[in-house]
C-alpha cells in the first residue's frame, strides 16, 4: 500500500465520517487565518497614519485613530484567541475518535486472525502497535489537523494581503523554496529512521515484558546483572536510534532559519529603496514585514511537520498491517451450526505441518466415542497439543479430517464448533477482573447461583469464599496470590459452567504439588462424567481409567490400548514411560 493509499483510506474511513466536526473546525481554522492577515491592515494603518503626525499638533487626529484601531485590536486579539481555542479542541476530538476507532479495529482483527499469527508476532511487538503507534499516529493527525490545515489557510491569507501591498516585496519570500530541495531529501532518511524507531520499541517492549515475567527464575538463578547488561544493551540501542532520528530532525529548523533570515535582508534591503523611491509606503512595508514575521513560524512549522508526518506514516503502516490481517480459518461457504454435539470425536490419516516446516503430525487416526476418556502420552514433541489445538480448528489440517458426530468440522460454523469444547490446560488464564466475572467466561449469560455451583462442584467454593471479597474478589495480574491449584480448580469451574459435551484436558495436573493434584483431579472426575473427554497427561497415574490410551512418538501413533494391555507390552513406548515413573 502506498502512501497516498494510506492518507486516502484514513481520509474516508476515519476523518470524513467525523465530516461535521472537521467541518466546523475548517471554518475556525479560516477565521483564524483572517483574523491573523487582518493585522497587517492595522499595522499598515497606524503607520502610514502616525508618518504624518507632528508632536503636539495633531492630538485630535490621534485620539481619532486610538478610536478606531483599539477596537480593531482587540477584536482581533479575541477572534484570533477565540477561533484557535475551538479548532484545538475539535481538532484534538477528531484525531481522538480516529486513534479509538483504529484501536477497536486492530483489536477486532487481531481477535478474529488465525492463532498462527500469535505464535508469529511477539506480544511486546503487537501491544507496542497498539500503544506507541497509535500514540505516533495521533500526535501526527493532531499536528496535521491543528497546525497542517491552519497554518496552510494562514500562509495564504497573509501572503494575499501582502501581495495587496506590495507585491514586489512579497516576491522575494520566493527564496523560500530554496528550502524545499534539502528538506524534501531530509524527509527520505526520516522515514527510515522512524521506521527503525517503532520496529526496536515493539523489541523491547517484548523483551521488558519477558524479563518481568521470569522474575522468579532470574532471582533465583542470579541472572539480574546478566538481564541488566542485556537490557541495557536494548536501552543503548534506543538511545542510537532516537538521536539518528532526532539529528535528522534538527537539521530542518537551522535550514529554514537560515533561508527566513536570506528573506528579511532582501525585503528590508528592497523596501528601503522602494521608500527612497516613492514607489511605496512605510506602511505597506511594514505590513509586509509584519506578514513575514507571522509566515515565519508557520513555515517554519510546516518545514518540521513534515518530520510528524513521515513518522505518522510509518507508524500507520503497522496499523493496518494488524487491520488488514485475515484468518485462513474461517467459515467454509455453506458451512452448518450445530446444536449441541452428542460427543463422538474422529481423526482420519490427519498430517499436519507448522509454517516453519517442521512436521508435527503424520497420518494419525484416533477414535473417541461419545463420552469415552481418551488418552494422548508420549515423549515430548510428539504431536500431543497439535492434536488439542486441531480439534477447534485453531489450525487446520493439511490432508485427512477431523470429525465430529460424523461431521467433518470443516463444514461447520466456527462459533457452534467452539461452543461445543470446553478447554483445561497447564497454563492457567485468569484476568485482572473478579474471581466471578473469570469464572463467568466460560457461559456470559450465566447468573451468579449458576457461577457458584460451578465453583462448588470444582472444589473452589472453599477458598473462594475465605478470600476477603469473595467471589467479588479482583485477581491480580495472571491470578497473582492463588496457589497453582487455586488456578486450576477455577479453570475447572469456568470448563462446569461452560457445560460443553466435548472436553479438551492439556496437561491439567502435571504441575501441581500431591496435594493439589487430588483435589484437582477430583475435580476433574466430576467435570468428565457424561463427556467426551481428550487429555494430555504427563502422570500416567491420572489416565488408568481412560477408555484408551494414544501412544505418540515423532507425530505418529505408534501404540494404541488400555492403561492394563500397554503396561504389559514389553519394550513398548507405554511400558518404558511407566517404569521411568514407578
Amino acid at each position: 500500500m502506498t502512501d497516498r493509499q494510506r492518507i486516502s483510506r484514513l481520509w474516508r474511513d476515519y476523518i470524513w465520517p467525523q465530516k461535521g466536526r472537521f467541518i466546523l473546525a475548517l471554518f475556525f481554522m479560516a477565521l483564524f487565518a483572517a483574523a491573523t492577515a487582518g493585522l497587517l491592515y492595522v499595522v499598515q494603518i497606524i503607520i502610514d497614519a502616525t508618518e504624518n503626525l507632528k508632536p503636539g499638533t495633531a492630538n485630535a487626529e490621534a485620539l481619532q485613530y486610538a478610536k478606531i484601531i483599539i477596537p480593531v485590536l482587540l477584536g482581533v486579539a479575541l477572534i484570533t484567541g477565540a477561533s484557535d481555542f475551538f479548532q484545538r479542541i475539535l481538532a484534538n476530538a477528531l484525531a481522538l475518535n480516529t486513534v479509538a476507532k483504529m484501536q477497536k479495529q486492530m483489536l477486532r482483527s487481531a481477535h478474529e486472525s488465525d492463532y498462527a499469527s500469535f505464535a508469529r508476532d511477539t506480544t511486546g511487538n503487537l501491544i507496542s502497535k497498539f500503544t506507541f503507534d497509535v500514540k505516533v499516529v495521533s500526535d501526527a493527525l493532531i499536528r496535521v489537523l491543528s497546525n497542517l490545515i491552519k497554518d496552510v489557510l494562514t500562509v495564504i491569507f497573509t501572503i494575499g494581503a501582502m501581495l495587496y501591498y506590495n507585491w514586489q516585496l512579497t516576491l522575494v519570500l520566493a527564496v523560500f523554496l530554496l528550502a524545499m530541495w534539502p528538506i524534501v531529501e531530509l524527509s527520505k532518511k526520516l522515514r527510515g529512521s522512524a521506521a527503525e524507531v517503532q520496529a526496536h520499541t515493539g523489541k523491547l517492549t517484548s523483551d521488558l515484558k519477558e524479563s518481568f515475567s521470569g522474575a522468579q527464575l532470574i532471582k533465583t538463578y542470579g541472572l539480574e546483572a546478566h538481564e541488566d547488561e542485556r537490557l541495557g544493551r536494548e536501552f543503548d540501542e534506543r538511545i542510537r536510534l532516537f538521536l539518528k532520528l532526532v539529528t535528522q530532525q534538527a537539521w530542518v529548523e537551522p535550514i529554514l532559519t537560515f533561508i527566513a533570515g536570506l528573506a528579511l535582508a532582501g525585503i528590508f534591503t528592497f523596501g528601503f529603496w522602494q521608500i527612497s523611491k516613492d514607489v511605496t509606503t512605510p506602511g505597506a512595508v511594514a505590513a509586509v514585514l509584519v506578514g513575514v514575521f507571522t509566515l515565519s513560524p508557520r513555515l517554519r512549522a510546516l518545514g518540521t511537520l513534515n518530520n510528524a508526518i513521515q513518522e505518522g506514516l510509518s507508524a500507520l503502516s503497522r496499523i493496518f498491517d494488524v487491520m488488514d490481517q485475515r484468518g485462513e480459518i474461517k467459515d467454509e461457504p455453506g458451512a452448518t451450526t450445530v446444536g449441541r454435539a452428542k460427543g463422538d470425536v474422529a481423526l482420519n490419516n490427519v498430517s499436519f505441518t507448522y509454517e516453519d516446516g517442521s512436521p508435527a503430525l503424520r497420518d494419525v487416526s484416533l477414535d473417541a466415542k461419545a463420552g469415552q476418556t481418551i488418552a494422548l502420552v508420549g515423549p515430548s514433541g510428539g504431536g500431543k497439543s497439535t492434536i488439542i489445538n486441531l480439534i477447534p480448528r485453531l489450525y487446520d489440517a493439511q490432508t485427512g479430517q477431523i470429525t465430529i458426530d460424523g461431521q467433518n468440522i470443516r463444514g461447520l460454523t466456527l462459533e457452534s464448533l467452539r461452543r461445543n469444547i470446553a478447554l483445561v490446560s497447564q497454563d492457567v488464564t485468569l484476568f485482572h477482573m473478579s474471581i466471578a466475572d473469570n469464572i463467568g467466561l466460560g457461559d456470559l449469560s450465566a447468573d451468579r447461583d449458576a457461577i457458584e455451583a460451578a465453583a462448588k462442584a470444582a472444589d473452589a467454593h472453599g477458598f473462594i469464599t475465605a478470600l476477603p471479597e469473595g467471589y467479588d474478589t479482583v485477581l491480580g495480574e495472571d491470578g497473582a496470590g492463588l496457589s497453582g491449584g487455586q488456578k486450576q480448580r477455577l479453570s475447572i469451574a469456568r470448563a462446569i459452567l461452560r457445560d460443553a459435551p466435548i472436553l479438551l484436558l492439556d496437561e491439567a495436573t502435571s504441575a501441581l504439588d500431591a496435594e493439589s493434584e487430588a483435589k484437582v483431579q477430583s475435580a476433574l472426575e466430576k467435570l468428565t462424567e457424561g463427556r467426551t473427554t481428550i487429555v494430555i497427561a504427563h502422570r500416567l497415574s491420572t489416565i488408568q481409567k481412560a477408555d484408551k490410551i494414544y501412544v505418540l512418538d515423532k507425530g505418529a501413533v505408534v501404540e494404541t490400548g488400555t492403561h492394563a494391555s500397554l503396561s504389559k507390552k514389553r519394550g513398548g513406548v507405554y511400558a518404558k514411560l511407566k517404569g521411568l515413573q514407578s
